[in-house]
């Protein structure tokens, strides 16, 4: 890849701080604006969440959604849908730079504490194709949107789980199954636009009042959220579901319903969960159960799907892509590689610089770093892994002198006592290459340690490369953070930037990091650039460089042959 040779990105004597008032701190603005960022590693459950998660969620201890499992339970799907659908459902093929995401939902902090979250980001896949980490932001609604879920609906979803939590926790001593049906009207956003609200909320009362002539004394109906109502049928086993849900569905659709237009003949689709088989507490139960109702609205042919057991379940954990011998041998084998994806000037689109971004070949096929990283850091062979990336880099880099390259250093790597050394070796055995290296580190990385990755960071510095935050704006690291380290470059989390021309919130947020980083004399590059109208709007608030899909994805680097390395362990 062909970088044009601009003055390296980095402070600049013309970006000095500004007079009046200094910059806002990012993760003020964060709070502020109820934002936070969050990773979450689907092989082990485990959610990474920013610095401000409890404030922005209302939470006294976030460990208590540390997992996608207890998150999940605390969410309900309102009229979208929620993380887990939104990444696990993903019909979308990751083709090695993650697939963008986006839903709405409920969230319960407590009792009496609902709120609808908007959520997005970006979803990478493992070895399989399916999803093993997500990086995203989520928002609280302060109202006005689409999907808001109506106070009532919330606490009638509370108000169910509460009335049948003690039949659930009986369910398997007593030997009286409890069966939750989730039930759903198809298209009722069509009714809402066709026929107007109030027709439709007539529908929905019609819906109501049919359900409940089917109903058993001691069964309890719901309306959960928007078009979905819950219905609880006690003393009723697995194998005698469908038949309750027949049963339903013919009494909502026959006879069609007297509208303004005509008769309608009301669509709907049923998930259904049984405790003890499924579940064994209410809100999983009931989770379950919409589960379920999604693979039935996937399906089109199937109105009805029972939950399959635990195993089947999106819940589960996933096994880890990687150990260690798998690791090992891909390094010994040689079989990591790397491909550049162009960063460009926000102005002339010219590229400035590449970012080297990871992959391993298996099986004849190529896996990026987000859908091997989680294995690998596990197996604590994560230095091992950035040495070699380093030699890979720093190759290229000597054979193609008109390039620069961007290097992801994590944090296990930054702070290990032989990378100075290792560093300096590389660097040592090809002259000219340490002025077109930009060492990239996130921002989570720069506050564990603050002194030592100062003296880290100023050990690079000394070597002659160029250091990066990547990652910047999530949160964890504060204006008094940042202005004394020696730091050339802000990378702006992608995940703030993807939601640019939809979000007030974002733009304030994103324009913010700029201000910020120009009152720091620190050049700035926003990752995840999608369109052309994210791009415009970024390179007139004083954006440096941009980086993403719109402007060029990744290309693999072809790198020469090399005899396996028996000792590289």
């Amino acid at each position: 890849m062909t970088a044009k040779s601009p003055a390296a990105p980095g402070r600049s004597a013309t970006r000095g701080a500004r007079h009046g008032r200094g910059p806002l701190d990012p993760r003020k603005v964060l709070t502020a604006i109820r934002e936070v960022v969050y990773d979450w590693d689907l092989s082990s459950d485990q959610i990474a969440w920013g610095a401000n998660a409890a404030a922005v969620l209302g939470l006294r201890d976030i460990a208590t959604v540390a997992t996608g499992t207890a998150f999940a339970l605390r969410s309900d799907p309102a009229d979208g849908k929620t993380r887990h659908e939104a990444v696990l459902r993903s019909q979308e093929t990751d083709a090695g730079d993650g697939v963008l995401y986006r839903a709405a939902y409920g969230f319960s902090a407590g009792p009496n504490a609902r709120v609808l979250i908007e959520d997005s980001g970006r979803w990478y896949a493992g070895p399989e194709g399916r999803p093993v980490r997500a990086h995203g932001v989520l928002r609280i609604d302060r109202g006005g949107g689409r999907n808001n879920l109506p106070a009532a609906d919330m606490h009638e979803r509370a108000s169910f789980l509460d009335r049948i939590r003690e039949d659930v926790a009986e369910a398997g001593s007593s030997r009286r199954p409890l069966t939750v049906m989730v039930l759903a009207l198809d298209d009722l956003a069509r009714i809402n636009d066709d026929l107007g609200s109030e027709a439709a909320d007539d529908l929905i009362q019609e819906f109501a009042r049919r359900v409940r002539t089917v109903m058993r004394r001691r069964d309890t109906l719901a309306r959960c959220a928007g078009n979905r109502f819950a219905l609880a049928l006690r003393s009723c086993p697995p194998d005698q579901a469908e038949v309750a849900a027949r049963r339903v569905a013919e009494v909502i659709r026959n006879p069609p319903i007297e509208t303004a237009p005509g008769p309608l003949a009301m669509g709907l689709r049923i998930g259904a969960a049984t405790a003890p088989d499924h579940a064994a507490d209410a809100a999983m139960l009931l989770r379950r159960a919409e589960e379920a109702l999604g693979a039935a609205q996937r399906t089109p042919r199937r109105s009805f799907v029972l939950c399959g057991g635990p195993a089947t379940s999106d819940f589960d954990r996933r096994a880890a892509p990687s150990s260690s011998f798998e690791v090992l041998d891909a390094l010994n084998a040689r079989r990591v590689c790397f491909a550049s994806q162009p960063v460009v000037e926000a102005r002339s689109r010219a590229i400035a610089f590449g970012e080297a971004l990871m992959r391993i070949r298996t099986d004849g096929r190529i896996w990026s770093a987000d859908a091997i990283l989680p294995g690998i850091e596990r197996t604590g062979l994560v230095p091992l892994v950035d040495a070699r990336m380093l030699e890979l880099v720093a190759d290229h880099l000597a054979a193609h002198p008109e390039e620069r390259l961007g290097l992801n250093l994590s944090a296990v790597t930054l702070v290990a006592p032989e990378w100075p050394e290792t560093l300096a070796a590389h660097l040592g055995a090809r002259p000219g290459i340490a002025s077109r290296l930009v060492v990239e580190i996130t921002e989570s990385a720069v506050v564990r340690d603050l002194k030592a990755v100062r003296g880290r960071l100023d050990a690079m510095k000394s070597l002659g490369v160029a250091v990066a935050i990547d990652h910047f704006g999530a949160g964890h690291a504060s204006f008094r953070h940042l202005r004394g380290l020696p730091v050339d470059l802000l990378k702006i989390d992608g995940a703030f930037v993807q939601n640019l021309t939809r979000s007030p919130d974002d733009r304030f947020h994103v324009r913010a990091l700029i201000d910020l980083a120009r009152h720091l004399g620190i050049a700035t590059v926003a990752a995840w650039v999608e369109d052309e109208e994210a791009a415009l709007l970024l390179a007139g608030w004083g954006v440096d460089y941009l980086q993403g899909r719109h402007c060029g994805a990744p290309v693999l680097i072809e790198t020469p042959a090399r005899p396996a390395a028996r000792d590289a362990a």
